[in-house]
C-alpha cells in the first residue's frame, strides 16, 4: 500500500506547490505532464493486480493468432478492442507494452480532461486516485478505455453538440458497450429536475429496486449475449449497503454546495450526474456488476468537487473567505482520503496491494 500512499503525497503536495506560482498555467502544464508520467508508470509497472490482469494477457495472446476476419466475426459488436490486440502484436509489442499503450492514452484522456476544465487541477488529480479511477484503469481496461472517450465526449456535451459527441460514444462503445447504455446522459444530465420531476425519479428508483430482478428478467433477451456469462457468478452477487454511504455522501455534499457552482448549466450537470452516480451505486446492493455504470455519471467528481473549492479562494477579501477556502479544502480532501481508505480496506477491484513486475516471480503465478 505504501506506492499509493507515497503517490498521493508526491502530487498532492508538489500540485499544491507547483500550482500556487506566479505563471499558473505553464505550472499546471508542467505539473500534469508529472502527474501522467507517474501515474502511466504506475499503472503499466504492475502485475497480477486487477481481477481481470490475467484474462486480459490471456486474451491479447489468444487475439494475436486471430485473423482480422475472425475478429470480426467473434466481436463484431466490440471490436476495437480486439484490434488494437492484434495490431499490438504484429508490431512486436509484448503484454507489458501493450498494457502501457493503454494507459498511455487513458492517463493522456485523463489529464486533457483536467488541464481543460478544472479550476484546481491538482485536487483533481488526488481525486482521480482517491476516487478509484487510477484503480478502475488497472482492472476493466475496456471499459476504461469507453470512459476515456466519454471524457473526450465532455466537450461536446458541454456545447451541446450532439454529432461529435455521439460519433465519441459510438467509437467508445466499439471497445465496451456500457458506453452506450450511458448515451441518454447527453439528454438528461442538463435538464434541471424540479421537486415533482426529482420525487417521481426517486419512486422509480424504488420500485425498480424493489422488483429489478423480474423487471431484468423481462429485459434480459434484448441484451447482449454475453452478459449472461454474469448471470449467477460472482459479479452478479450484491455488495453490502456500506457501499452506498459515499456516493451518498457525495451527493449531499453537491447539493449542499450546488450554489457555489457559478455557471447554472454545469450546476446543473453536476447535480444530476451526482444523483444518477448515486442511484447506480444503489443498486449495486442487488448485483455488483452494475457498478460499472456508476464511473460515467462520477467522472464529473473531478472538475465538480474543485469547482466548488474554488469559488471560496479569493486572497483578496481578507483572512474569513480564506479560512473558509481552507476548511472547504479541508473538508472535500477528507472526503477523498476516506473513499480511498473504504477502497482500500476492501480491496477494491483487486488493486490492493500494489505488486509490481520486479515480484512477478514469487507475487503470482504465470
Amino acid at each position: 500500500m505504501a506506492v499509493y500512499y507515497l503517490t498521493i503525497i508526491l502530487l498532492t503536495a508538489s500540485g499544491w506547490a507547483v500550482t500556487i506560482r506566479k505563471n499558473e498555467k505553464k505550472a499546471v502544464f508542467l505539473y500534469l505532464t508529472g502527474a501522467f508520467l507517474v501515474l502511466v508508470f504506475l499503472s503499466s509497472f504492475r502485475y497480477a493486480i486487477g481481477f481481470d490482469y490475467f484474462s486480459y494477457r490471456n486474451i491479447y495472446y489468444m487475439v494475436s493468432q486471430w485473423s482480422f476476419g475472425e475478429i470480426f466475426s467473434i466481436h463484431w459488436m466490440e471490436p476495437l478492442f480486439f484490434i488494437a490486440c492484434k495490431l499490438s502484436y504484429l508490431a512486436g509489442c509484448s503484454y507489458p507494452v501493450f498494457l502501457l499503450l493503454v494507459n498511455l492514452f487513458l492517463m493522456f484522456a485523463a489529464m486533457q480532461f483536467i488541464y481543460r476544465f478544472s479550476k484546481l487541477p491538482w485536487v483533481s488529480v488526488f481525486l482521480f486516485i482517491c476516487l478509484q479511477f487510477l484503480a478502475h484503469d488497472m482492472n476493466l481496461i475496456r471499459q476504461s478505455i469507453a470512459a476515456a472517450f466519454f471524457l473526450l465526449a465532455y466537450p461536446s456535451l458541454k456545447d451541446r453538440k450532439i454529432l461529435p459527441y455521439t460519433l465519441f460514444i459510438l467509437a467508445g462503445g466499439l471497445f465496451h458497450n456500457s458506453l452506450l447504455f450511458v448515451y441518454p446522459l447527453y439528454f438528461l444530465l442538463p435538464k434541471k429536475l424540479n421537486r415533482t420531476c426529482t420525487t417521481a425519479l426517486l419512486l422509480l428508483t424504488a420500485v425498480t429496486y424493489i422488483f429489478f430482478d423480474p423487471l431484468f428478467s423481462i429485459i434480459r433477451p434484448l441484451l447482449p449475449e454475453k452478459y449472461a456469462k454474469y448471470l449467477g457468478g460472482y459479479f452478479w452477487s450484491p455488495n453490502s449497503f456500506s457501499y452506498v454511504v459515499l456516493p451518498v455522501l457525495y451527493c449531499l455534499l453537491i447539493y449542499l454546495f450546488r450554489n457555489r457552482i457559478e455557471d447554472p448549466f454545469l450546476r446543473t450537470i453536476y447535480q444530476n450526474s451526482a444523483l444518477y452516480s448515486c442511484i447506480i451505486n444503489l443498486f449495486i446492493t442487488k448485483h455488483f456488476i452494475l457498478e460499472r455504470f456508476a464511473i460515467y455519471p462520477f467522472i464529473f467528481s473531478l472538475t465538480a468537487i474543485p469547482e466548488i473549492i474554488y469559488s471560496y479562494k479569493n486572497k483578496e477579501c481578507g483572512r474569513k473567505p480564506l479560512l473558509t477556502y481552507r476548511r472547504t479544502l479541508l473538508l472535500f480532501l477528507t472526503f477523498g482520503l476516506a473513499y480511498f481508505t473504504f477502497s482500500a480496506a476492501n480491496g477494491y477491484h483487486h488493486v490492493y496491494p500494489y505488486i509490481s513486475l520486479l515480484k512477478k516471480s514469487c507475487s503470482a503465478p504465470n
